[in-house]
C-alpha cells in the first residue's frame, strides 16, 4: 500500500492537475482523497466545489505502485484486491492480469509466474466513470433513474453519484486492501 502514486490520464483534468504528475496515492482510497490530501482540490463538501469538481468523474486515473516479492517456497502467489472503483484495467510488470467493471466484488489473480525478485510493478488504469456508465446505459438502453447520471446502469456504488443526502463525487480508486 506505501509509496503508490496516481496521475490524470485523459479527460478534463485542469492544467495545475496535470502539471503535478504523479501524486502521492493512498491505498486503500479514492481520487478525490488523494487530490485532497496533495493540495490540489479544495473539499467536495464545501460551497460550490461539488460542482467545480465535476471533471474528476470525467477524467481517467492511473495508480502505479512498486510490489517488493521474494520467493517463499510456494506453487502459488495470487494477488488480492479487496475493492477498485470501479472500471480497471491491472497490470503486474506489464501484462494485464485482470478488466474490472464491478466495485462491489473483490479478485484473487493467479500471479506468480509474472512475479520477479525484487521490484514489479503493478499498474491501474481506471476509465472515467461518468463517460463509462453513460455508454453503459446508451448498450444497455435507457431506464428510469432519479439522477442525472445513469447510475443503474453499473455496477458501483449508485450514491458515489450523487443522492438527495449526499454530493456527486464519481470518484475512482482503489477503495479497499491490496495484497499479495
Amino acid at each position: 500500500h506505501d509509496g503508490g502514486t496516481v496521475v490524470a490520464l485523459e479527460g478534463k483534468a485542469p492544467a495545475d492537475v496535470r502539471a503535478a504528475g504523479r501524486i502521492p496515492a493512498t491505498v486503500p482510497g479514492t481520487v478525490h482523497t488523494d487530490l485532497l490530501a496533495a493540495g490540489l482540490i479544495e473539499d467536495p463538501y464545501l460551497d460550490d466545489n461539488e460542482r467545480l469538481l465535476a471533471w474528476i468523474g470525467s477524467t481517467s486515473w492511473r495508480y502505479s505502485m512498486s510490489v517488493e516479492w521474494r520467493s517463499d517456497g510456494f506453487d502459488q502467489t495470487d494477488l488480492v484486491f479487496d475493492g477498485l472503483d470501479t472500471f480497471a484495467v491491472v497490470r503486474l510488470n506489464g501484462r494485464e492480469i485482470l478488466s474490472s467493471s464491478n466495485q462491489h466484488r473483490s479478485f484473487r489473480v493467479p500471479v506468480r509466474e509474472l512475479l520477479v525478485e525484487g521490484s514489479n510493478a503493478l499498474v491501474i488504469d481506471f476509465e472515467a466513470p461518468i463517460p463509462a456508465a453513460d455508454r453503459a446505459s446508451e448498450q444497455l438502453g435507457a431506464r428510469p433513474h432519479a439522477n442525472h447520471h445513469p447510475f443503474n446502469a453499473v455496477r458501483k456504488m449508485a450514491s458515489s453519484f450523487g443522492w438527495d443526502w449526499g454530493i456527486d463525487t464519481s470518484t475512482s480508486g482503489i477503495w479497499r486492501a491490496v495484497r499479495l
